[in-house]
């Protein structure tokens, strides 16, 4: 039925448009045989005008007989459909209490599963247990963690990390990058696989390895908690020396296998290069240049980076002016055998 209104409707809509196509009186001066065109053309507008009327009159007769066909079906057989309606709907309704009893009795199966235990060797609310699809594992026979403690890590945009030096060391330590930072290193410290050595050396004019400058076993519960004492004593100052850390990288013994770096940016100061820093220097405040610590990063790996066949890992947090960083980090990371992760701001 309604295809055949569509099909009426659409007559209806043609003979309009040609109504209005249909030209009329010019009231102008014509041709002799104007006057013969302007009476068909009135001929054929009355016979498109009475083809209108038609086509309603039928969409309205259509109408009318689909209201009635619809209204005399409205009883017929209706108390059959209405007990099938009974019907089914008592059916669905089983359906559903046996799909409610299904759910209680998977929910009290699996109640009383007992949980796996997680493989953190000690409990730690500050741990970031949010599992993130990261690409990154923890993994080496002995791991080394070198985390960028310098004046930049409190802060992601410049104005606050300038603001924040002058500021106590209380401060200094309750800027969200530097707590972001320590979350990232609990991060990686809960994730020290069986049979696993870790060291931390935390550094920026300078280098310090944490626990007593030596490999703490990475099972061992009272080590990791004194780890997490010293890195919250740590106050994030001073400038970014990665070739301090990596020398003292380079002088744990026995080497280490597998180096994970949580920084934010590139060098500011180097230790084999004074020459390069005081030759390109942004201005006279002290600025280091962005190419100027490309230039530093690059002498830093040159000098002291570890030897072919250890992995090196970057966990790049963001700053504002820095943009050759990632590219920087990406490139050692990949050489490396390694990864390059700049993380989402959620985690960990």
């Amino acid at each position: 039925m309604m295809a055949f209104l569509d099909v009426m409707a659409c007559g209806l809509g043609a003979a309009i448009l040609l109504f209005l196509i249909v030209k009329h009186h010019t009231g102008t001066a014509v041709e002799p045989d104007a006057g013969e065109r302007a009476a068909a053309g009135e001929e054929t507008l009355a016979a498109l005008r009475r083809e209108a009327g038609t086509l309603a009159g039928r969409i309205e007769e259509a109408q009318r007989r689909s209201r009635e066909r619809r209204d005399g079906q409205a009883p017929t057989g209706g108390e059959g459909r209405e007990d099938a309606g009974r019907a089914r709907l008592a059916e669905i309704e089983r359906a559903l209490r046996d799909a409610r009893a299904r759910n209680a009795a998977l929910r009290n199966e699996v109640e009383s599963i007992d949980p796996d235990q997680a493989g953190d060797v000690i409990e730690d609310v500050q741990g970031g247990e949010e599992e993130y699809l990261l690409g990154l594992r923890v993994e080496g026979r002995r791991i080394a963690i070198l985390l960028d403690r310098s004046a930049s890590m409190t802060d992601e945009r410049l104005i606050d990390v300038i603001a924040r030096k002058v500021r106590s060391d209380v401060e200094k330590k309750q800027g969200p990058k530097w707590r972001r930072t320590l979350r990232t290193a609990r991060w990686l410290l809960h994730r020290l696989p069986a049979g696993s050595e870790v060291a931390v050396i935390a550094f920026n004019d300078q280098a310090t390895v944490l626990h007593g400058a030596a490999w703490a076993d990475g099972r061992d519960r009272v080590a990791l908690r004194g780890l997490f004492g010293e890195l919250d004593r740590l106050v994030p100052t001073g400038a970014t020396n990665l070739e301090a850390g990596l020398r003292a990288l380079g002088r744990l013994s026995p080497p280490a296998t597998d180096v994970y770096v949580v920084t934010d940016g590139l060098p500011t100061r180097s230790l084999s290069s004074p020459g390069l820093l005081s030759g390109c220097s942004g201005n006279a405040r002290g600025k280091v240049s962005g190419a100027c610590r490309k230039a530093l990063f690059y002498a830093s790996l040159q000098a002291s980076a570890p030897p072919p066949g250890r992995k090196v890992h970057v966990i790049l947090l963001p700053l504002e002016g820095d943009p050759e960083a990632a590219p920087a980090y990406w490139n050692w990371a990949a050489q490396a055998g390694g990864l390059l992760m700049t993380p989402a701001r959620g985690w960990p």
